[in-house]
């Protein structure tokens, strides 16, 4: 099997439908669809059910799929690898990010200076959850993924810490106060994130052993702020998440530093250090200098 007719089974298996990856990898149907006949006949097996509306993997579909990505990924490396030995500055850079405290903090600040120095190199972001992105990095489906550390099965690098927040109306009860105390907040409706920091949360009331009212769970961040500002309820958020065009904006809400304090690592991870595409390690370099300057640093990634 080829290269080519593994980028035509992770195409297929993406969209379910033959016409359609055709037209997304610019062939014909037919041969989009000899493609997958010609694996399916040098593995003998199934790839796909085959209906009349959709196709659907096979269980063993599933699981060559995970392989496809994993083998696509290294042709990928080689290519830019040789583009290296030529020193040709271009090639194409996957990264996927946890949400908001790396896409909106962090990235554009290592983005900055790793475009300023390769101008030619196509850097596409995905979002997800952070055990998502673990999953995407381990599968090569991106090269580096932005994670919260520790973290066990991952090569990966230090970039920073973030900090845990209380979100409060401007006219709550606590607003006076120059730390919030978790247990004090059992009193107030609680506004749930969603994602990694709602999970942080939810484990530290746990924990904690205190049941708080929460009115409103998975909230996206934009929309905690807003619902917060409303006076529906108070919240908790990573410091890192909040956008910087809002920031010291206290006409809406306020951000008050909780006690106890929670803090989170984070981290570049990517599946062997040893192994990255000359895009993927100059982007690790790129953020290892920075943050070997103190630039990544929360203080330095917050408007003056």
């Amino acid at each position: 099997m080829t290269p080519a007719q593994l980028h035509a089974f992770v195409t297929v298996a993406q969209v379910n439908n033959f016409t359609t990856a055709a037209l997304m990898l610019g062939i014909s149907q037919s041969a989009v669809s000899h493609a997958i006949k010609s694996i399916e006949k040098d593995l003998g097996v199934d790839l796909f059910f085959r209906g009349k509306a959709e196709i659907v993997l096979t269980e063993v579909g599933s699981n060559i799929l995970i392989k496809a990505h994993s083998i696509l990924g290294l042709f990928e490396s080689i290519k830019h690898t040789a583009n290296e030995i030529k020193s040709v500055q271009q090639g194409v850079l996957k990264i996927g990010s946890f949400g908001p405290s790396f896409s909106a903090k962090l990235l554009p600040i290592i983005l900055s200076e790793y475009q300023m120095r390769y101008p030619n190199i196509k850097v596409y972001i995905e979002e997800g959850e952070d055990h998502k992105v673990k999953e995407w990095v381990a599968a090569r489906k991106v090269d580096l993924g932005c994670i919260i550390l520790p973290e066990s099965e991952l090569d990966h690098i230090y970039l920073t810490t973030d900090t845990l927040s209380v979100v409060l109306p401007v006219n709550h009860p606590l607003a006076v106060k120059t730390q919030v105390n978790l247990n004090e907040l059992r009193e107030f409706p609680f506004i749930l994130t969603e994602g990694t920091t709602g999970k942080m949360v939810t484990e530290l009331f746990k924990q904690s052993k205190i049941e708080q009212n929460i009115i409103y769970n998975n909230v996206q961040i934009i929309s905690m702020l807003s619902m917060v500002s409303y006076g529906a309820g108070v919240s908790i958020t990573a410091e890192l998440a909040i956008p910087s065009e809002l920031e010291g904006k206290l006409g809406a809400y306020l951000i008050k530093p909780m006690f106890p304090v929670v803090k989170r690592e984070i981290g570049l991870a990517m599946q062997n250090m040893h192994h990255l595409s000359p895009a993927a390690a100059a982007f690790v370099k790129t953020a290892t200098t920075l943050e070997r300057a103190g630039k990544l640093k929360p203080q330095c990634l917050s408007p003056q």
